[in-house]
């Protein structure tokens, strides 16, 4: 018996050898992604600034109150929440298709006890029946199908944990913006009362002007209409900035009251991030390195669909204790040992094997295809920013340039309108383009500080100290290579 046991663990050790496929590299998945023809630049086409990418980019922004409001985003967030539990239960589906390659062992405890009422002779029987086992079973992976899923598991698992240090990321990116954000609304909604102050103020002087018969009817009426459009657009802008603040407020886990205290100016802006590569985003962005490891795990299902279709072997060994009145009448004994070897071979399922095998297939073609179109967002996210960069630092110094010229327009308008030598709805026009370009000013400074942010983001720049794809280091401790 120990001789049968022994030739059955020695043969499954020398059955369980087979190598897995090697997984495509990250190479070949871009190769195969792309269309024929689409190489990737070994610079950016915009006007980058040069330098390695950094991390720590929040530090820069000099702000002890975005500082503070990330942090507390990172702890309360309920979406981030959620990424970390969607990687908790990626974690535990390697435990659980990782034991499917150990034995399974199996205790079984039983006691009936039977009683007979007896003929017509009236002879009344009773007889007890108890059983002691423990079982052994173990499923030997020959061809390397369950090896397979597992990897395919860890795969899986390495692809979630990055999307949650992205989503880190966005996190702080959003939170950042949501902040500056509510400065913008802060000083529209700052600039619409000015503007409804000034408004208020010309329709007294044009009120002052009738009375003393120096203006028309005309002007009174066009300008009580300009006022009551400015408190319109008064209540509006009062009606953003407590929207602003709800939505900041939702991103930190708290309930939206519109009572959070923003920012009301923008930090003074650091020099320009240096941008790399291009193809130092496979290696920064999460969500570049988590949609190749999609690739590697739907490679994985479709090898373990395949393996599926080749015979599965299998060892048995059980031993027990059984008594019951029939073995005492047989003089038999009650300890009972068993050892068996078992194969499966898929002879006829109607087709699904092979249809599994398909699937997996479409699936791979589909991560290969989707893990291409994330690395072209990503460079299309990076260009943007980078074009933007000097774009809105030129239209910000036209704007500035051109709200210190109508400001000083509005100045010499009203002084002749006071003078006779200009009508009222001139001084009005003139009053409104003054209000419109430092409205421009307020939302392109905001832009920039939008635009700063999102370039450090698609980037694959962290916000902390620590690289935003390191966060996922030692995912794959104590895996073997070929299973990765």
């Amino acid at each position: 018996m120990r001789q049968g046991i022994g030739t059955l663990v020695a043969l499954s050790l020398a059955l369980g050898g087979c190598a897995l496929q090697t997984p495509p590299r990250q190479t070949e998945v871009l190769k195969q992604s792309l269309p024929e023809g689409t190489q990737v630049p070994p610079s950016w086409k915009a006007d980058a600034t040069t330098g390695a990418v950094t991390d720590d980019w929040l530090m820069r922004f000099n702000d002890p109150g975005l500082d503070a409001i990330v942090a507390e985003s990172m702890a309360n967030n309920l979406d981030l929440r959620q990424a970390a539990d969607r990687v908790a239960m990626a974690r535990q589906t390697i435990v659980v298709v990782g034991a499917q390659l150990l034995p399974q062992l199996n205790g079984q405890l039983g006691y009936k006890h039977t009683h007979d009422f007896g003929d017509e002779s009236d002879v009344r029987h009773t007889f007890n029946h108890t059983v002691v086992s423990l079982g052994a079973a173990w499923e030997l992976d020959v061809w390397g199908r369950l090896r397979a899923q597992r990897a395919g598991a860890v795969a899986g698992y390495e692809a979630n944990a990055l999307d949650y240090a992205y989503a880190r990321q966005s996190l702080a990116a959003t939170v950042a913006m949501s902040w500056y954000l509510t400065t913008e609304t802060h000083q529209l909604l700052a600039l619409a009362e000015r503007a409804t102050r000034i408004y208020g103020e010309l329709l007294e002087l044009a009120r002052i002007r009738q009375a003393a018969g120096r203006s028309s009817e005309l002007d009174v009426v066009d300008a009580r209409a300009r006022l009551e459009t400015a408190q319109s657009d008064l209540e509006a802008a009062r009606s953003n900035y407590a929207e602003t603040r709800r939505a900041l407020e939702v991103l930190l886990g708290r309930y939206p009251a519109a009572e959070i205290e923003a920012a009301t100016t923008y930090p003074p802006l650091p020099p320009s991030a240096g941008a790399g590569v291009p193809a130092a985003l496979f290696e920064r962005r999460p969500d570049i390195v988590a949609a190749e490891r999609v690739v590697r795990a739907t490679f994985r299902q479709k090898e373990a669909a395949r393996l599926a279709l080749l015979p599965d072997f299998s060892i048995s060994l059980t031993g027990e204790r059984v008594a019951d009145h029939l073995l005492r009448q047989l003089k038999l004994s009650p300890w009972l040992a068993s050892a068996g070897v078992g194969m499966t071979v898929p002879i006829y399922e109607g087709g699904a094997l092979r249809a599994q095998v398909k699937i997996a297939t479409a699936q791979q073609a589909q991560a290969v295809s989707k893990y291409g179109s994330v690395v072209l967002k990503a460079f299309k996210e990076v260009e943007d920013a980078i074009a933007s960069e000097q774009t809105l630092k030129k239209r910000l110094e036209y704007e500035q340039s051109a709200l210190v010229d109508s400001t000083r327009a509005v100045q010499l308008a009203t002084v002749q309108y006071q003078a006779g030598k200009r009508d009222l709805l001139w001084v009005e026009q003139l009053q409104t383009e003054q209000l419109a370009v430092e409205e421009n000013v307020i939302k392109l400074r905001n832009a920039k500080v939008t635009n700063r942010i999102q370039l450090h983001l698609a980037l694959g720049g962290s916000f902390d100290t620590s690289p935003s794809v390191a966060e996922t280091a030692g995912w794959n401790e104590g895996v073997p290579e070929e299973q990765q």
